[in-house]
């Protein structure tokens, strides 16, 4: 587990244990309050002092919790409840359960401080014990005793039992919660630290394949055009340098797509996501429109069949970089027997979900290929044209948008590219 998640997860713990000492605080104000009402209703004449002991107690303990010193407000809580009931309790007779209240000091303590605090507990839990001992064996009273009868004794035993069997339960409780709280904060880290893991694994085995194959797919272009401009220089015929062109033209436009690809995987990684209004027949028409200079598009019938009126509220960047891959592979890998070749987009909408639908009749993809087109850098056939990029850039694209993409595809018979996002259409 992380520096920071402990941090935090300790964090957590320390304000809930900061909640349990001002209610306990508000809990001693309001109990002393009633045994006011009580010694007043049945005539008893305590000193005055002895409840503002306690108030003054609570409310100070009170304070210095609220304005950030847990720690002195614990210190100073323990010591002066564990007193304050000592001297009480020492001046009554043993019936009436006042001294129970030590074993409730004793509880809330150990439920105050976390197991790295234990001495600190260990230490209040052994004074309540020693004052509960003193009173037992009634060695002294600190203040005048007080006399009560059977029934008033009962009565008081009755309410100081009922208070203590409160605060225990709820020091139980607390206990246990703080317990559940930093288990599931535990399990909910280590399902993180797992998937950080996982991610990791898989961007470094990323970056491995991607070093590797930009290294090459960058290289092989430029030696190639270096040896096409010597060979180029070392020709007199027109015809052998107009041939030489047109390959080195061939190779600076394979370099400018793989370019493209890598721009596209660093932005689509890297940038924020940004939605704004699209209107995605347009959008798909100058996508098309952009990617006429490419050899062979003059040979492609874009069957546009998108509403007019469909304006999305979406990324427009990475849908942009979506269609732009998807229409380019249908153009680059169109079935030159095919007359026309064609590009066919339809969407519906349903509800917040648009499903996109971007059908050609080109080569098509094997079977046993449709489960690794969408790996980085893997190329379905020996003449392909592009990085081995594209498809990946649209998967982790599409994942970005929080959508999904399915591919059915036959050779010879063309491809099927199903695209599920979440949108917004505007009305």
């Amino acid at each position: 587990m992380s520096h920071l998640a402990k941090s935090q997860i300790k964090s957590s713990a320390e304000h809930k244990r900061n909640q349990f000492v001002s209610r306990l605080t508000l809990l001693v104000l309001a109990v002393t309050a009633v045994y006011i009402l009580l010694d007043w209703l049945l005539g008893f004449h305590v000193t005055i002092f002895i409840y503002i002991i306690f108030i003054g107690s609570a409310i100070s303990i009170y304070i210095l919790n609220r304005i950030g010193k847990p720690q002195f407000a614990k210190v100073t809580g323990l010591l002066l409840f564990n007193i304050n009931i000592f001297m009480v309790a020492s001046s009554e007779p043993f019936a009436t359960g006042m001294h129970l209240y030590l074993f409730a000091a004793g509880t809330v303590a150990l439920t105050m401080y976390d197991f790295n605090e234990w001495p600190k507990s260990l230490f209040f839990a052994c004074l309540s014990t020693v004052l509960y001992l003193l009173v037992y064996l009634d060695y002294f009273s600190v203040i005048p005793e007080r006399n009560f009868s059977q029934d008033q004794s009962r009565l008081f035993f009755g309410i100081n039992t009922f208070v203590n069997a409160s605060i225990c339960i709820y020091s139980f409780l607390m206990f246990s919660k703080l317990n559940y709280d930093a288990e599931n904060n535990l399990r909910e880290n280590e399902k993180l630290m797992r998937e950080q893991n996982e991610q990791l694994i898989k961007t470094n085995s990323e970056l491995d394949r991607f070093v590797y194959s930009v290294s090459h797919d960058l290289r092989a272009p430029l030696s190639s055009i270096s040896g096409l401009i010597q060979l180029a220089e070392k020709t007199t015929d027109p015809k052998e340098t107009d041939q030489y062109l047109n390959l080195m033209k061939g190779r600076i436009l394979r370099l400018e797509q793989f370019t493209r690809d890598i721009i596209d995987f660093s932005r689509n990684a890297r940038s924020e996501s940004r939605v704004e209004n699209v209107n995605l027949k347009t959008l798909v028409h100058d996508t098309f429109e952009a990617l006429k200079f490419i050899n062979g598009a003059e040979a492609i019938t874009l069957q546009n069949q998108l509403s007019d009126s469909m304006d999305l509220q979406i990324d427009k960047t990475r849908l942009q970089i979506v269609l732009f891959n998807l229409i380019s592979n249908a153009i680059y890998y169109r079935n030159s027997h095919q007359d026309p070749s064609f590009i066919k987009l339809n969407a519906d909408m349903q509800g917040d979900r648009l499903t996109l639908k971007i059908e050609d009749n080109g080569i098509g993809i094997d079977t046993q290929h449709h489960t690794k087109v969408f790996n980085m850098f893997y190329r379905a056939t020996e003449n392909s044209k592009g990085s081995g990029l594209g498809l990946y850039i649209v998967k982790e694209t599409i994942e970005k948008l929080g959508g999904s993409i399915s591919l059915q595809s036959e050779p010879g018979k063309g491809t099927l590219f199903t695209l599920e996002l979440p949108v917004q259409q505007n009305i």
